[in-house]
């Protein structure tokens, strides 16, 4: 190779690594101007959220104070009325007490606000009592005591002008502002006044229902109070506490006294004469109302085929003439028990005679009911089948019966 093509191979790689070096220059001024970019993307996210929490952090305080102003809406406004009250009030007492000859300016004020201040302490002290549940009286006491002495000396030394009603303006300045935090502190704190009518309601319920056993129950009532004195004071139970005394003196449990047992016994033994004297026995009456319960029976249904009451002219097959038995009227459907059914009267309706009728699968199950309860199909009649059906012909029940009794000899044969 000639010197001149050696020339220009360096000069050609002088170039391409000029070239190079350029490309490498442009390529770390892109990305420190892509970092600068960055930083300053994520200055201004920063930014943003930190400008975001801080008008979260104004927000919530807005709202916690107009949160705060609601709730303390009384005390704000009964602020604004003790200044309203005061600043009138404390300045006539100075005026008043001024005019006094031979008692100096500061005397006035100070005996003035000593009034003023001394309303105002009691209120405040008061305020704190109710609120701790101690006794507030002593502290009412001298908050109106004071109020009253400034009302009094307003209202007797008023500017003498031809407006009269100025003097109990003056006297009501005094009072209106402790008269207004009294009424926010009965608003808070409640009390008798503060109860709402349902709880007042049930205060006189429960205090009428306290009498009512003082009164009718004296000697259950001095034994409960005795029973109360003699625990701990809270540890029992009121209502446990009255019917262990009530047991000390009636000797039987609440509410129920000798008389009232004799006269239980007595019904008790009166119902099982009249069972007897009818020939039912306990068992067959329990019986009896656990159907009626079972399959109750409106007074107007016709059974399962619909057909004339029982007791009423029965005929024969439609289209004859005559020929029907007839019951007697008033009589209740023979067979029947004494008792009837629990709570109801006697049904007693039979359906049209139909031999060739189809036993209903609506009955059958019914049936199928009444012998489990009775023990068993072999104990089915048919006049307990018609008692279970609310009434149905005697073939019917008939029927139904010794297919219940076929069905259930079926898988023992």
């Amino acid at each position: 190779m000639s010197y001149y093509e050696e020339r220009r191979a360096d000069r050609a790689s002088e170039r391409e690594q000029d070239r190079l070096d350029r490309r490498q220059l442009a390529e770390e001024k892109r990305k420190e101007r892509a970092e600068r970019e960055e930083r300053a993307r994520r200055a201004k996210h920063e930014a943003r959220q930190e400008a975001s929490k801080r008008k979260a952090e104004r927000r919530a305080v807005r709202t916690a104070v107009v949160g705060k102003a609601k709730a303390e809406g009384d005390t704000i406004a009964a602020l604004v009325v003790m200044a309203c009250s005061i600043a009138p009030a404390l300045y006539f007492q100075i005026t008043a007490l001024a005019a006094v000859p031979g008692l100096p300016g500061a005397i006035a004020v100070a005996l003035a606000v000593m009034l003023e201040a001394g309303a105002w302490v009691a209120t405040v002290a008061g305020e704190r009592a109710k609120r701790e549940g101690r006794p507030v009286g002593r502290f009412r006491a001298a908050m109106w005591g004071s109020a009253a002495v400034a009302g009094v000396i307003n209202f007797t030394h008023a500017p003498t002008t031809s407006h009269n009603w100025l003097a109990y303006v003056l006297a009501a300045a005094s009072l209106g502002g402790v008269f207004y935090w009294e009424l926010r502190g009965f608003g808070r704190h409640g009390g008798k006044a503060g109860r709402t009518q349902r709880e007042r309601r049930e205060a006189r319920a429960r205090a009428w229902h306290e009498r009512k056993r003082r009164i009718r129950f004296h000697k259950v009532w001095k034994r409960y109070t005795d029973i109360l004195a003699a625990h701990p004071y809270g540890s029992l139970d009121r209502e446990k506490a009255w019917a262990e005394a009530w047991f000390d003196v009636k000797g039987a449990p609440l509410a129920a006294t000798a008389e009232v047992l004799a006269r239980r016994v007595a019904a008790v033994k009166s119902v099982e004469g009249a069972l007897a004297e009818a020939g039912v026995t306990p068992e067959a009456a329990a019986i009896e109302m656990l159907l009626a319960d079972l399959f109750p029976s409106a007074p107007g249904d016709d059974g399962p085929t619909g057909g004339a009451p029982e007791g009423g002219p029965e005929t024969g097959p439609r289209g004859g003439a005559g020929g029907g038995v007839r019951n007697a009227p008033g009589k209740a459907p023979q067979g029947r028990t004494a008792l009837g059914r629990k709570g109801k009267q006697a049904v007693g309706r039979t359906s049209p005679k139909t031999p060739d009728k189809p036993l209903s699968a609506a009955d059958l199950d019914k049936v199928r009911k009444l012998a489990d309860i009775v023990g068993g199909a072999d104990k089915l009649s048919a006049r307990k089948v018609r008692e279970t059906l609310g009434g149905c012909a005697q073939d019917y029940a008939v029927r139904l019966r010794d297919a219940v009794q076929a069905e259930r000899r079926g898988p023992a044969a």
